[in-house]
């Protein structure tokens, strides 16, 4: 479920998170959108999803895949030009079964991305078939020039 990293050393692991390393110098006077709001915390394992990304002529589509997840878990949400997904996996042990082994982990999906441009809120389509979410954002249509008249003030 996770996305497979090779890290430095050549292993194969599991990438949950895309948070990286900073030194305190670089962090004097900035703060990013995670400091600034606070960090969500989370009760269980959460994963980054695989997302594409295509530019089109009327706006953008995202293809995001999240295994696992119903359109009943997914929070997708557009917000001062952010554009968050996060999917809740809900476990499917069957009733009456209890687990004995399990070869991979179970965890939710989260992802964000901040968008740059001007996109139209109400005309965001989203779409999910077989764990796969298909979100459609169109541009915002530009202003149209408007003649302004002047008069003159006596």
């Amino acid at each position: 479920m996770a996305k497979p990293e090779t890290t430095r050393a050549g292993t194969k692991g599991s990438r949950q998170s895309q948070a990286t390393p900073t030194s305190q110098p670089e962090l004097e006077g900035k703060l990013s959108a995670e400091q600034d709001a606070g960090e969500r915390t989370h009760e269980r394992l959460v994963f980054v999803p695989w997302v594409d990304i295509y530019e089109t002529e009327t706006g953008l589509v995202v293809v995001a895949d999240l295994p696992g997840v119903s359109p009943e878990g997914l929070e997708v949400t557009l917000e001062k030009r952010v554009l968050s997904i996060y999917g809740r996996v809900e476990e499917d042990t069957p009733e009456g079964y209890s687990q004995a082994y399990r070869e991979y982990e179970v965890g939710d999906f989260e992802r964000q991305f901040t968008l740059s441009g001007d996109f139209d809120i109400n005309g965001i389509e989203a779409n999910m078939k077989d764990g796969v979410l298909h979100l459609a954002i169109p541009r915002a249509p530009e202003a149209a020039a408007k003649r302004i008249e002047v008069r003159s003030v006596s």
